[in-house]
């Protein structure tokens, strides 16, 4: 094989092997946020959690209005959540700009965003504990079942799999008090 003959076949596999490597980046990129929703379950036909909880509790008219009123209630405390959040990971990620950040103002500041966070939990409890009240026995039988897929159309997307909790395998309910 000559020289010439050498070089035109590397200059072929060289152009398909970059033809390949640019086909892939575009088909990526354009399914980037097809990749996205995928995390996230799909939206109910008729509507939000609301709608959902209303037509699979089969809820009837006062448990409609006291649901219809606790939720509007549950978005008004939450939208003030959202926005402590926000202005604490805003506040967090400004240190990055600082040098030499001790781990104990990393811990501080990262608490404060945690402390908004799990406030927001407690209120998202606290909210459907009491829809949960209010419902008779069959009712609460369907709402235990149904809860997950709730709070996971409500949630953003997953998080990444990782390993469980300690204490917190499959069907254990009480988990162990966090650590000091």
């Amino acid at each position: 094989m000559n020289n010439f003959t050498y070089n035109r076949w590397l200059s072929v596999i060289t152009l398909l092997l970059l033809t390949a490597n640019i086909l892939t980046l575009a088909l990526l990129w354009t399914n980037k946020s097809k990749d996205r929703g995928d995390l996230r379950l799909p939206p109910t036909p008729n509507g939000g959690a609301f709608e959902f909880l209303n037509k699979e509790l089969k809820l009837d008219p006062a448990q409609q209005e006291a649901y219809k009123k606790w939720r509007d209630e549950h978005r008004e405390g939450e939208k003030g959540f959202q926005d402590s959040i926000r202005r604490s990971k805003d506040i967090f990620f400004e240190l990055i700009k600082r040098t030499n950040v001790s781990d104990s103002v990393l811990l501080a500041y990262s608490s404060r965003v945690g402390a908004f966070e799990q406030q927001r939990d407690i209120l998202t409890f606290k909210h459907f504990q009491k829809l949960r009240a209010i419902c008779n026995k069959e009712q609460q039988t369907k709402f235990d079942n149904i809860i997950e897929d709730v709070l996971r159309r409500m949630g953003g997307p997953k998080r990444p799999p990782g390993p469980p909790l300690p204490g917190m395998e499959k069907g254990e309910i009480n988990p162990p008090p966090p650590q000091e």
